[in-house]
């Protein structure tokens, strides 16, 4: 199975993992007006009347067209081959600011002043740079 492939039956078994929890929480009521949103699996959900939250059951069968898929939004002038190529080098950022976060213990700054929020953040990355040498 290639890996679109395998993606789009993962997306298909989550949203069908995402509907059954939801159709549980609609029976146990525990479902409000404050869950209606686009976040997740709550862009199933309708109001219906006063109080009453049904799922939208025409929009389930719509999302099946992007299993498998997945999109990135982007201003660049790059070609669609190097964005790609640099979407896969994100780990190595990724783990930078892990690095930084745990290693260096850059921790939150509490500074208005730009010079006394620059300082700490250069003395961090030069400390990172030379993490990376040795």
């Amino acid at each position: 199975m290639s890996c679109p492939e395998a993606r789009a039956k993962k997306d298909a078994a989550n949203r069908k993992k995402g509907l059954e929890k939801l159709e549980r929480s609609i029976a146990n009521g525990k479902l409000t007006k404050n869950n209606i949103n686009n976040r997740g699996y709550n862009k199933y959900l309708k109001p219906e009347g006063e109080l009453k939250i049904t799922i939208d059951k025409a929009k389930y069968p719509d999302d099946a067209k992007w299993d498998g898929l997945k999109g990135h939004v982007t201003n660049t002038q790059l070609s669609t081959d190097e964005i790609i190529e640099n979407y896969k080098q994100l780990w190595k950022i990724e783990k930078a600011f892990r690095i930084s976060k745990t290693d260096l213990r850059i921790r939150p700054i509490y500074h208005r002043l730009k010079h006394r929020i620059e300082a700490p953040v250069c003395i961090a990355f030069c400390a990172y740079k030379i993490y990376k040498e040795l």
